[in-house]
C-alpha cells in the first residue's frame, strides 16, 4: 500500500462521507491522517482516524461462552391438540352418562351440535394463545441474539 497525496486524500475523504470507499481505501485514509504533516482544514479528521485505528487494536476480554437457555414452545401445540381431542372424545362419548354431552358454565349441554360448536370455539381460542406464545418466544430469541451481539462489541 503506497502513500497517497493530499488531492487523493481529499477525493477519498469525499467518497468516505458518501459511504463509497473500500476497506483498502479507508486504510489509506487512516495512514494519511496519522502522518505528521497535514493541512489545517484536515486536522479534525486526524483524531477520527486515530480513534478508529486505536479501537481496531483493542480486543474484547475473553470470557466464558454464554449458555443459552432455549424455551421450546413448539412442543405445546401437539400436546394441546391431543388434550383437546381427548377432552372432546370423553365429553361426547362418555359411556356412563348418556343424558348429556358436556357442561358449560355449570349447565348441562344436551345438544350435540351445540357441544361441538363450543369445542370448536375453545379450539380456536387455544390456537390463538399458542400462536401468541410462539410469537413471544421468537421475539425473545431474537432479543437474546441482539443482546449477544451487543455484548460482543461493548465490554462490561
Amino acid at each position: 500500500m503506497e502513500p497517497i497525496n493530499e488531492t487523493t486524500a481529499r477525493s477519498l475523504l469525499e467518497r468516505y462521507h458518501q459511504g463509497e470507499t473500500s476497506l483498502t481505501e479507508e486504510k489509506q485514509l487512516s495512514t494519511y491522517f496519522c502522518q505528521a504533516q497535514l493541512p489545517n482544514d484536515l486536522l479534525p479528521y486526524r483524531a477520527l482516524f486515530r480513534f478508529f485505528r486505536d479501537e481496531a487494536a483493542v480486543l474484547p476480554p475473553k470470557s466464558a461462552p454464554l449458555q443459552r437457555r432455549r424455551i421450546y414452545l413448539w412442543f405445546l401445540a401437539p400436546i394441546a391438540a391431543a388434550a383437546a381431542c381427548l377432552l372432546l372424545f370423553f365429553t361426547l362419548y362418555s359411556p356412563t352418562q348418556q343424558d348429556f354431552i358436556c357442561f358449560q358454565d355449570g349447565q348441562r349441554i344436551q345438544d350435540q351440535e351445540e357441544a361441538l360448536q363450543l369445542a370448536q370455539q375453545q379450539w380456536v381460542q387455544m390456537s390463538l394463545r399458542i400462536e401468541k406464545a410462539t410469537a413471544i418466544a421468537e421475539k425473545w430469541e431474537q432479543m437474546k441474539s441482539y443482546t449477544e451481539t451487543i455484548n460482543k462489541y461493548i465490554p462490561r
